[in-house]
């Protein structure tokens, strides 16, 4: 069972990395004909979801060395889930 949760907790953090490149990817984007206000906004987002991403796989490591898989993979797996709930929700619009 331990190395189940084990690899759920690398694909979670695999699974953030992909989410946040295709987010930085799509905000870099969106930047190509926006006003200076506009990219320094997308600027901050960037960064946003830059240290999102960053923090949850950081502590997704710091759980897997604790011996906490279950809560590695959750945690490892929340800044994916937040990035498409923004997304959805910037979709709409």
């Amino acid at each position: 069972m331990k190395t189940l949760l084990f690899i759920a907790a690398l694909a979670a953090m695999a699974c953030t990395v992909l989410a946040t490149l295709t987010a930085l990817t799509f905000l870099m984007g969106m930047g190509a004909n926006a006003k200076p206000p506009e990219i320094r906004l997308l600027k901050l987002w960037m960064l946003g979801f830059g240290l999102l991403g960053t923090a949850g796989i950081g502590t997704g490591i710091y759980l897997l060395r604790a011996g906490e898989m279950a809560w590695a993979t959750g945690v490892s797996i929340a800044p994916t889930v937040v990035m498409l709930v923004v997304f959805v929700v910037a979709m709409m619009r």
